[in-house]
């Protein structure tokens, strides 16, 4: 069990040295003034360690100054504990007392040398304490005594000191220390121990702040309000005129913008056209040069490439004339199968040689009988003779009807020949016509497809589209510019604005201050003049009458020590037993020369009271200045950070506007992007048209020419065919007639011949029966004869044939042999004619392209000059006849570079200020309907009589800012913030009283439990308290809106006063709270606060004997006197009981001293009953009276005596336990 176990006094108020032991009940007896309260206070400041709370009066010597005087002043506390008692150590230091803590028991040699004097020095006193006694540092601080003490420290090396361990200890000095220093034990008393028992200040809720917060509640809220106001439609009217107002302005300010971009285009474009017309000009001219030089060199090609194309079309025409020619005479040998003969030919030399021996056998075989053969010989030569001579007439008729027939047929073969020559000349003349025609038709349709093809890759507006789209690109990059820019601002603005509320807060935290400065000093002076009129209300009758009307001189005598904290507890007054009544009161004398005498009289407490009233009044006019001082300081910081913000925030609007803008400038763009590729698709289409139908052309040109070709070719095959039927015709015809002649003579000549052959065989039969006769082998004879003939008739064949023989062999020499180099000669021609064909193609394609090309151009200039020569036209026009642009315009002579033309931009001009002028006509209507509903003087400070047009634009402007900052919802949030804030406060400041209130529930329990467990005597049947609902309105509201706020803890977290959702029924209820608060705060103007006490009515209910008190909120006369004392007393120790117990809970029980004076009333018996029930509970009662009762009762009893100005301390007894 720990405890305090004893206390020592060295030097210390007027005690020189006293060891007085506590650990048990103790009594100190002695006179009045001797000194008992002196020690019950010192022992009461080892629990709670604070000089201002030990009932130290005004004008008595502080703590310090009493116990302390001088430097080796020193009081000693032993606390004992489970494993031995350690030393508190009490000493001045610097004028201040502080502690140390030696863990060990208390030891006299330590302070007291050995001669017999007390030690001050702190290096000696350490010097006598054991050195392995832990020693601790000096403690200047009571707080952190307090908390070693009651073990709320972390600090490891003090944990060993703690009586016990508990972080809200507080509770049991402060009962200590109210059970000390006031015995009344009324409601009010009882409720306000039981309240400061259980934290560390009972922290009122300061009325004058709620005042102050909803006092331009109302008002406010009407003025907001309306921008929330809903009609039946679900339509918020004045937002959405506001919206409607800033969306115009907005408007009006990108089309100004716009306005003066298009102006600065314009002139770009202007300046840019006025520049390019004298240059285009030259430049058409220039073009149409080049032109007509390009023509003229396709004039001069075409020529050149003619005349040398006809001269090798005339070698190539003989060449091939040539050619054919040699193809029909070989085609004329091969008729008359000129093979055979030349083969026969070839063998004309071999036939002679075998001819010849055929007759040298024949001639061997007849030699003997020569004379035979000579005379048949020369028969048969007769017979040969008549027949050649037959056969030379007809070879002679034949070879005469052979030679007419054959100039005949050469006539006709020439004529035919001459006919097909015409025919194939005129032909082949046509057919390379044709072929120039065929090729130049087929290139003509390559470059239609080639131009077809080319379709695909054509983009006659790619220069537009690709501005097109890098204005959409350049935009797309504009855009994230703005928006970075945007964000950049933003970011200015909320840091500015974040700066800004920071120095609003500061000044709004300075005036917190101040007010609760003032509030404090309000409070404080109120306080004073009360108890100045309560001391002069009570005047009449009181002692300083009396004295004032019967004893002259009284003030240098009672006066000087009537006053408890300046004489009861000073020293020097040397108080002196036995003196004569003249010079002393209640026969004690004392020295009053050192005593001033302090008193003041009626008048100066009226000059005191007036001077209150005065600063209560200069407190009154600050305090109503303050929240003007407040608003004045709050618009200077407004208007200095202005200055700052309006510029970012009239660019963040531009940069807003501007980003309103984009889309429809984009839509422009892809607007004009599509309506150019729509124009190229259109281009090409008609282009795709016209060179599809160019292709079609030289498409059907080309067929045309081939089926021409196939007809021609056709007609000329059968032309040739006419004319070699023809010929074929006649020529067998005359082949006919010559085989009809031949047909005549071979019958003549086979008539003849037979006549011949019979002559001759007649001869052969004679000769070979002759020469038979002569024994010649005939049948050898016959067939030499024979073979002869057969020879002969091949020679005759050859000699026939040698002409044509001759003939072909001329023509194969001089004729056939040219063939191949005719041949080589016509294709050299040909690709000759090709190259040249080519090159003259090449040539003319690249000729006639860059004619294309020069007259796309010039068609190009052209239309770009009659374009730029318009726009700068209507550009004068606009400029010095229509007056679109205001003035300042016209010396505006910036230029921004675009590529849009004069006549678009004052298209988009003539559009921009129409709109423009519309717009404002707009703007003006919807303010005048939207000012309907404000009065001149509002809230918002808007301007409801603007005049000109400037005026509404600022309108514009102002609510842009208005709307684009939210300011409508920063008023409401702020409005809803700073109402919730209230409601907040009420409810947390509410709460926590109701908190502690339940927590006073809870300590009433315990009280009423502990006495049931324990009472003792049985005069009191029974105490009890209980805590009461209160009756106060002001609190009834206040909890009313605590509990409102604790029910609709999520609504009112996202509290919007001017909302009209689900949460209509809890914004009405807040407005009606706050409406309350406020009209309840008015009735009550000079209440200043609201404390834990006023949550409830504490009543007490005591049964003595046969009286019960009922409840009650005052325990009078219960009983006599000592039971009514004792009544409190029991109440008292059951206070300290409960908040003890509560502290042991976690580290075990302990025992505290409960310090009680002047206890003399009580029954002895009732004395006993106390100690008991106090030890029962393990508190130690110290008790004080003038005399001893009861000595047994109690472990120590101490008297307590004066000798001279020291106090002396003697154990009278000690019970032997």
């Amino acid at each position: 069990m720990k405890y305090l176990n004893k206390i020592i006094f060295i030097n210390s108020a007027n005690i020189p040295y006293a060891e007085i032991s506590v650990d048990g009940n103790v009594h100190f007896t002695g006179t009045q003034g001797v000194g008992k309260s002196t020690v019950l206070r010192a022992l009461l400041f080892f629990y709670n360690a604070d000089k201002h709370r030990l009932g130290i009066q005004q004008g008595q010597k502080s703590f310090d100054e009493f116990y302390f005087r001088q430097s080796n002043s020193h009081i000693l506390y032993e606390v004992m504990r489970d494993n031995g008692a350690y030393t508190i150590l009490v000493s001045r230091y610097q004028g201040r007392a502080s502690w140390r803590f030696i863990d060990a028991p208390y030891q006299r040699e330590w302070i007291i040398d050995d001669d017999k004097q007390a030690l001050s020095d702190w290096v000696k006193i350490r010097e006598r304490i054991d050195k392995n006694v832990a020693v601790s540092a000096r403690i200047d601080s009571g707080v952190m005594f307090k908390d070693i003490i009651f073990g709320n420290t972390h600090d490891h090396k003090y944990t060993r000191y703690a009586l016990v361990q508990s972080s809200h200890y507080q509770n049991i000095p402060r009962s200590i220390q109210n059970v000390f220093l006031n015995t009344k034990l009324d409601a009010d008393f009882v409720k306000n121990t039981i309240i400061q028992s259980m934290a560390d200040e009972d922290l009122p809720i300061d009325l004058q702040t709620y005042r102050r917060l909803v006092t331009d509640f109302e008002r406010e809220y009407d003025e907001i309000d309306c921008w929330f106001r809903q009609t039946r439609d679900g339509n918020y009217p004045v937002r959405q005129q506001a919206l409607k107002i800033a969306e115009q302005g907005r408007t009006i300010v990108a089309l100004d913008q716009q306005l003066l971009e298009v102006w600065h285009k314009l002139n770009h474009a202007v300046a840019e056209s006025e520049q390019q017309i004298p240059l285009l000009e030259v430049e058409a001219t220039e073009v149409k040069t080049n032109i007509e030089k390009e023509r003229q060199r396709e004039k001069e090609l075409t020529a050149e490439y003619d005349k040398e194309k006809d001269a090798l079309n005339q070698e190539l025409g003989a060449k091939k004339g040539k050619l054919k020619e040699i193809a029909q005479e070989r085609k004329d040998f091969d008729a008359i199968a000129i093979e055979d003969k030349l083969a026969l030919a070839n063998r004309e030399d071999a036939i002679k040689q075998e001819a010849a021996d055929k007759q040298m056998l024949l001639d061997d075989l007849l030699k003997t009988h020569a004379s035979i053969e000579e005379k048949y010989n020369i028969a048969r030569g007769k017979l040969e003779n008549a027949r050649q001579a037959f056969g030379n007439s007809q070879k002679e008729a034949y070879y005469k009807k052979q030679s007419e027939l054959q100039e005949e047929r050469k006539r006709l073969e020439d004529e035919r020949t001459k006919n097909r020559n015409q025919l194939l000349d005129a032909f082949n003349g046509w057919r390379h016509e044709s072929d120039e025609r065929l090729q130049m038709l087929l290139a003509e349709q390559h470059r239609a497809d080639s131009n077809l093809k080319e379709l695909r890759q054509w983009h006659p507006m790619a220069e537009e589209i690709k501005q097109v789209t890098e204005q959409l690109q350049q935009l797309a990059v504009n855009e994230k510019e703005n928006a970075a820019q945007q964000t950049a601002l933003k970011s200015q603005i909320a840091q500015i604005t974040a700066e800004y509320e920071m120095k609003e807060a500061e000044l709004k935290q300075i005036s917190q201050r101040e007010q609760e400065r003032l509030d404090a000093i309000h409070t404080q002076c109120k306080v004073q003049i009360t108890k100045i009129e309560e001391l002069l209300l009570h005047l009449d009758g009181s002692l300083y009458q009396w004295l004032t009307e019967n004893t002259d001189g009284w003030e240098e005598t009672i006066g000087k020590v009537v006053d408890e904290e300046r004489i009861l507890y000073a020293n020097g007054l040397e108080p002196q037993l036995g003196a004569t009544a003249s010079d002393s009161l209640f026969g004690i004398k004392l020295n009053l020369d050192n005593i001033d005498a302090v008193h003041r009289t009626p008048d100066d407490y009226r000059a005191e009271k007036k001077g209150l009233e005065e600063q209560l009044q200069q407190t009154k006019r600050q305090l109503t200045q303050l929240p003007i001082t407040l608003q004045e300081d709050i618009s200077k910081l407004g208007k200095k950070f202005s200055t700052r913000l309006n510029p970012l925030r009239q660019q963040a609007t531009l940069l807003k506007v501007e980003e309103e803008q984009i889309p429809v400038k984009r839509q422009n763009l892809q607007n004009q992007q599509h309506k150019l590729e729509m124009e190229e698709q259109e281009l090409v289409a008609k282009e795709k048209e016209t060179r599809e139908r160019a292709f079609n052309d030289a498409l059907l040109k080309v067929q045309a020419e081939k089926d021409d070709r196939e007809k021609k070719e056709a007609k000329n095959k059968k032309d040739l065919k006419d004319l070699d039927t023809a010929f074929n015709k006649t020529a067998k015809a005359l082949d006919d007639d010559l085989r009809l002649f031949k047909e005549t003579q071979a019958l003549e000549a086979s008539v003849r011949n037979q006549e011949f052959a019979a002559q001759k065989d007649q001869l052969d039969e004679q000769q070979k029966a002759e020469l038979a006769g002569k024994g010649v082998d005939v049948n050898l004879l016959e067939q030499y004869r024979n073979s002869l003939e057969e020879l002969k008739a091949l020679l005759t064949r050859i000699e026939n044939e040698r002409p044509v023989v001759i003939r072909y062999r001329d023509a194969q020499q001089n004729l056939f042999a040219t063939e191949p180099e005719i041949k080589k000669n016509i294709k050299d021609i040909e690709q000759q004619l090709a190259m040249m064909r080519q090159r003259y193609e090449d040539k003319q394609a690249r000729i006639e392209k860059k004619r294309q090309e020069l007259e796309e151009r010039q068609k190009s200039l052209l239309k770009n000059l009659a374009h730029r020569r318009d726009g700068v036209n209507q550009y004068h026009q606009v400029v010095e006849n229509e007056h679109l642009v205001p003035d300042a315009y016209l010396s505006d002579d910036k230029a921004v570079t675009t590529n849009m033309d004069c006549q678009q931009l004052l298209s988009q001009l003539r559009g921009t200020v129409n709109q423009k002028r519309e717009s404002i006509d707009k703007l003006k209507d919807t303010i005048v309907s939207f000012n309907r509903n404000f009065k001149p003087q509002n809230a918002f400070h808007f301007n409801t009589m603007p005049v000109t047009d400037n005026d509404y634009l600022q309108i514009a402007v102002d609510l842009q800012d208005f709307m684009d900052n939210n300011k409508i919802e920063e008023f409401r949030r702020r409005t809803s913030e700073h109402y919730k804030d209230i409601l907040g406060r009420v409810s947390t400041e509410i709460g926590t009283l109701m908190k502690r209130r339940s927590d006073v529930d809870g300590v009433i329990l315990d009280i009423n439990r502990d006495f049931v467990e324990k009472n003792f005597a049985g005069v009191i049947k029974s105490i009890e308290l209980r805590a009461n609902e209160s009756s106060d309105k002001l609190m009834q509201l206040l909890m009313s809106i605590h509990n409102f706020t604790a029910e609709n803890a999520l609504s009112i977290g996202e509290l919007n006063l001017f909302s009209n959702d689900n949460r209509d029924e809890v914004n009405r209820k807040v407005v009606d709270y706050l409406k309350s608060l406020s009209h309840q705060l008015q009735n009550e103007p000079n209440r200043p606060m609201v404390s834990l006490g006023d949550a409830f009515r504490l009543q007490f209910r005591v049964k003595e004997n046969d009286n019960d008190t009922n409840w009650v909120e005052r325990i009078n006369n219960v009983g006599s006197d000592g039971t009514d004392k004792l009544v409190k007393a029991m109440v008292n120790i059951m206070l300290i009981n409960v908040f003890k117990k509560k502290a042991a809970r976690k580290s075990g029980d302990f025992i505290v001293h409960c310090m009680m004076d002047e206890i003399g009333q009580l029954h002895p018996n009732n004395i006993k009953g106390i100690l008991q029930f106090a030890n029962s509970r393990n508190i130690y009662l110290i008790n004080s009276s003038p005399t001893s009762y009861n000595p047994y009762d109690y472990k120590y009893t101490y008297l307590l005596s004066k000798h001279g100005v020291k106090t002396r301390v003697e154990k009278l007894m000690k019970r032997i336990q």
